[in-house]
């Protein structure tokens, strides 16, 4: 081989060699990046677990004060009907306890509404940081029995356990779906 062929594919090496380094750098960047999204979703997560249980007990609270004021109209209907107050009291406070019961119902709607979109959103990121693509339903079983020994020692509330618990059974299901088809695709 002459030393002028030998010249051009060591410069086509050359070439290779930065290609390639630019590659190495630029996976090393990504595998970074992809090792910091995953932590910080799982904060969110954890996060959100916590938090989700203390906003779904005040929501719960306001759904207990709508079905409050529901009763009392019933109540005040049974009142109107058995003569113990006129029409016009009737209506006064008809009219003022639906006032209230629509409010509260709108801000129940829509604190249920934000609670839902957050869990959803949230969701979305922890299902697409998790690669389900390696995980064995051994491994997602083993989850979710450290989750229920856990839950036996009082490290986890039974809402974050019943959370956590329903997001790892669907996880199964994906992992599970994913096994079939890697075996169809190798038959």
């Amino acid at each position: 081989m002459s030393d002028e062929m030998l010249k051009i594919y060591e410069e086509l090496l050359r070439q290779i060699n930065r290609v390639y380094d630019s590659y190495v750098e630029q996976v090393k960047r990504l595998n970074n990046m992809w090792s910091d999204y995953k932590s910080a979703v799982s904060n969110v997560k954890r996060n959100w677990d916590a938090d989700n249980v203390l906003l779904m007990l005040r929501i719960n609270e306001l759904r207990a004060s709508i079905d409050s004021i529901r009763e009392e109209l019933d109540m005040l209907k049974v009142r109107k009907e058995l003569g113990l107050i006129d029409d016009e009291e009737y209506s006064k406070i008809s009219a003022e306890l639906t006032d209230t019961l629509t409010k509260l119902s709108n801000m129940y709607e829509e604190a249920r509404s934000k609670v839902d979109e957050i869990d959803k959103g949230i969701k979305e990121h922890w299902f697409r940081s998790m690669d389900v693509t390696t995980l064995t339903t051994d491994q997602v079983d083993g989850m979710i029995k450290e989750l229920e020994e856990n839950k036996a020692k009082g490290e986890v509330p039974e809402d974050v356990y019943t959370r956590i618990k329903s997001d790892l059974e669907l996880i199964k299901r994906v992992v599970q779906a994913l096994a079939l088809i890697k075996t169809e695709s190798k038959a």
